[in-house]
This record gives C-alpha cells, structure tokens and sequence, in this order.
C-alpha cells in the first residue's frame, strides 16, 4: 500500500545512512566473478574466497591495467545494485512518534544551546532561565529578527505524532489577517486534509500566465542555439534572429531549428497565436522533437540557392532592414546685425529731425 511504502522510505533512510564506500578492488572482483559464474545455476556457481585464491594472479595483473575511468565504472554498477537492493523496514508507528518528537526537540535544543552560547559571551553575564522564554524558537526570533511559522502534521490515521505548530508575532498577524484564519485551526485544518485523503482527490488546475510560456519558449529556443554552436565552434555571442531568420541564422551560421511544429514557419514565440500554440511549441522544445540541427557544406549551399529562388518568386524569405531616419536639425533663428539696425534707426532720426527743422523755417 502506499502507506506502506510510504513508511519503507522513511524508516529505510537511516539504514541508508550508514554504507560504505565502494572499493574499487572489491567492484572489479565482484564483477569478474558475475562473469564466470554467469549462466550456472546454484551449487554449480564458484564462490567468492575460491575464485580470488585460484586467480589471484591474473585479478591483480589486469586490476593494475584499469584506468580511473575502467575504475568508476566498476564502482558505478556497485552502486546501482545498492541502489536496486530492497531493504524492509518494520512499519512501527510508535517508532514514526518518537522519530518526530526527538527531531523537533533536537531543533529546540540546538536553538537553546545558542541562546546559552550568546548569553555567556555578553558583558556583564546575564543570568537568565531559558525554561521562563516562551519558546526557543521565540529566542531565535528575538536575536536574529526571523519572523515565520511551521506547522507538522501526522500523515495518516494509524500516526500517532502531534501536531507541532510554531509561529512568531507577525506570522500570527498574517495568518489571521491575509489567511483569515487562527494558527492553531491551521494546523488542524491541514491535518483534516492529509488524514482525509482530499489530497488524492483534489486537483489545482492553476495555469501559467502566458508571458512564462513565452519566455520559456525563447530561453530554450536561446540556449540551444548557444549549445550548437559552441559545437561548431562559433565564437561570439550569437542572438536568435526571429524576423531575419534566414539570412542572419541559416545561412550566416549554417544551423536550422527543425521540426517547427506550427504553421508559418519560425517566429517569435510571442506571434505564434494564443495559449494553445504556445504550449505546443514548448511541449516540442522540450521533448526534443524541435531541435537545431547543424548543416553540411552541400546542404547549406542548397539552402541558399533555394532561399534565393523562393525570393525571386515574391516569398518574403529575407527582410529588408530599415533605413535609419534622419534627425531633423531644427532651423535656427534668423540673425540680425545690430550694427545695421543701429545705422538705420539713426539715419531714420536724423530725417525726421531734418523734416522737423524744415516745418520750424517755413513757419
């Protein structure tokens, strides 16, 4: 059951904790001996001690032979056989609690012994009684500003751990305020829900924005392309060309991303169409199934050829760069000279004093 296996992995890992390293001597015999005995069937297969006693010799003349790399090969498939072996645990859910309870008290004692460490080292000494602070994990919170919360739950009806809840002033205030619940019925309603099995029958189905996706799409779109080329080994820093694909792309670097799986060609993620589309291109990119592949000299010869010909019959294969505008310098005033202005303004004085006098005789 799942339970059950549940329970295997948890109680396995520490029969897991304690295995040796692998000797290299003892993966390569190990595997000589596989060799000679396979195909026989039990009482007719060698033993380990009469095997290494009849063929000492030449074990150790061809293990002097083994380069590193023979070497971690051999200790490699000690592993995986370490790995595939099925090790049973008893299932105890007595033992489940008291794992539990000495882990969290193993937290607050380490928590308390740093708080004892601290208080020795201030001068003078405070003499404190670390059982009068609410909790250790309060002490934490108050010597470091830590602010968060944990609540740990039993994972099934036959547990019989507590529940273990901590939560500091400001996580409290979050919870009430933002979650609209007590901490403490937090705790119980995560509890409800594990032991009630809802988490087997309830799905979230909580999309992506759709930005993501496309970002997604062009990262690895980017990235594979930087991995190519570093095999043809392109140098420079080389960005994917979405609207000049062939020119700057195709033929410049003699790489094409095959396998595009919606119409119209390559394009930016971003033009693809709507959520649909680009799921599908990320699921292609992601499988494989849409990837760069590199061209040959013929190959790339014959692509350009057929670009060109596509071209000359109306195909928009190459994009026209556009011409840079012109800054427009703005017109600049008119200029006056002042010295003409002045000569005239006087001249013009002068003549109206001259009519001036004129009048003045005649009377």
């Amino acid at each position: 059951s799942i339970k059950w296996t549940r329970n295997q992995l948890f109680l396995r890992s520490r029969m897991l904790q304690k295995t040796r390293g692998v000797n290299s001597w003892n993966a390569f015999v190990k595997a000589q001996l596989k060799a000679e005995n396979e195909g026989l069937g039990r009482g007719d297969r060698t033993k380990l001690t009469a095997f290494i006693a009849e063929n000492k010799a030449t074990l150790l003349r061809e293990y002097r032979k083994l380069t590193f790399a023979e070497k971690q090969a051999y200790n490699a498939c000690v592993l995986e056989d370490r790995q595939a072996k099925n090790r049973t645990a008893c299932a105890n859910p007595k033992a489940i609690k008291h794992d539990v309870n000495a882990a969290f008290t193993f937290m607050d004692r380490e928590v308390c012994c740093a708080i004892l460490i601290i208080l020795s080292l201030l001068s003078p000494p405070v003499h404190t009684n670390i059982t009068e602070i609410y909790s250790q994990w309060m002490a934490l919170h108050a010597r470091t500003g830590l602010e968060g919360f944990y609540v740990a739950v039993r994972g099934g009806i036959e547990d019989l751990a507590e529940p273990k809840v901590f939560f500091t002033e400001k996580s409290q205030k979050f919870v009430r305020d933002v979650l609209g619940v007590e901490p403490q019925h937090l705790g119980l309603k995560l509890e409800a829900f594990i032991i009630s099995k809802l988490d087997e029958h309830v799905t979230l189905n909580r999309q992506r924005p759709l930005n993501k996706l496309i970002s997604e799409c062009r990262t690895l779109i980017q990235d594979n392309l930087e991995f190519i080329l570093m095999e043809k080994n392109t140098s420079g820093e080389v960005k994917m060309n979405y609207t000049n694909y062939e020119r700057a792309i195709v033929e410049r670097h003699g790489v094409e991303l095959t396998k595009w799986p919606l119409p119209g060609g390559v394009k930016n993620p971003s033009k693809v169409g709507g959520r649909a589309q680009v799921q599908a291109l990320l699921d292609a990119l992601q499988s494989k199934s849409c990837k760069w592949v590199s061209f040959s000299d013929e190959e790339l010869v014959k692509r350009m050829k057929d670009n060109r010909a596509r071209h000359a019959r109306g195909e928009q294969v190459y994009v026209q760069r556009k011409a840079r505008a012109r800054v427009s310098q703005p017109k600049s005033k008119a200029t006056v000279n002042t010295d003409d202005e002045l000569s005239s303004s006087s001249s013009s004085d002068s003549d109206s004093d001259s009519d001036s006098d004129s009048d003045s005789d005649s009377d």
